[in-house]
Formats: C-alpha cells, sequence, structure tokens
C-alpha cells in the first residue's frame, strides 16, 4: 500500500513538473490593398517598419514588391508578431528600384503610408502612420499621393 502510495505521489509530482505553462508566439498577416493606381506599368514597393528609427533609416522588417494589374496591387506582410508598426508604399513607375525626386526634393513618383498620413510638409511620420498588430490579421486600403 505504501508502494502505491509512493508511485502516485512521483508520478504525481513528475506530471506537475511538466505542467509549466508554455508561450506560444502567434502571427498575423498584414495584407495592403492599394488601388486606383493610373498606370499598370512599374512596381508597387512596400515596406513595414517597426520604429521611427528604422523607419527613417529604411531598415524594413519585411520588404515585398508586387505588379500593377487592373489599377491595383495587393501585397501580404505574413508573419508579423504583435506589436506597433508603419507601411510605407511607393509605386516604382520606371522599375528603377528607387524613390525618384525632383531637383527640389519633391517625390517625381507615388507613394502612400498606413493610415494614408501624407504630411504636405516633409516625409512621413512614424507617429502619424503606426498601427498595433495585437490579436487578428489586418488590411489596408492605402492611397497613393
Amino acid at each position: 500500500m505504501v508502494k502505491i502510495i509512493l508511485v502516485l505521489a512521483m508520478s504525481l509530482g513528475s506530471l506537475l513538473g511538466f505542467s509549466q505553462e508554455t508561450t506560444i508566439s502567434k502571427t498575423f498577416n498584414v495584407v495592403v490593398n492599394v488601388n486606383e493606381i493610373k498606370s499598370n506599368d512599374g512596381t508597387v514597393y512596400c515596406a513595414l517598419y517597426t520604429s521611427a528609427e528604422s523607419m527613417m533609416k529604411r531598415k524594413a522588417a519585411q520588404r515585398l514588391t508586387a505588379k500593377v494589374a487592373e489599377g491595383s496591387s495587393t501585397i501580404t506582410f505574413k508573419n508579423v508578431e504583435s506589436g506597433v508598426y508603419s507601411i510605407v508604399c511607393v509605386h516604382d513607375l520606371n522599375n528603377n528600384g528607387q524613390m525618384d525626386f525632383n531637383d527640389m526634393g519633391m517625390p517625381l513618383e507615388k507613394y502612400g503610408v498606413s493610415n494614408n498620413a501624407i504630411n504636405p510638409y516633409g516625409p512621413p511620420t512614424f507617429s502619424d502612420t503606426k498601427f498595433e498588430v495585437k490579436d487578428t490579421n489586418l488590411t489596408f486600403e492605402i492611397e497613393l499621393f
């Protein structure tokens, strides 16, 4: 009888040792729809940033491209962890892999950002364009300016 109680106590103790809660990192998709693109030429580039510093240094967590078809383009950032992010998209009309500017520093190609927050006095800021990925997939409709 003592032997049975001892075996049960040891079994129960080993089960309790494995009952620690494990944290599973869940990821989400962030879908970006860019519509009303005036030309099917070129490529849409989108970058997902994690902070103001990464945005200013152009150090994106993810960069994706998509062709334009019938005036629209869709990009899906996959495996995005919970956190605060910002998105910047550029329609690279001439496919040179960069955003073109005139001599005064004004963009020659259309661009858009999350929250459609355009700053008329300079580049968009992280604080104006940020959003939170928390517990669900997200979809954005980004307008090019």
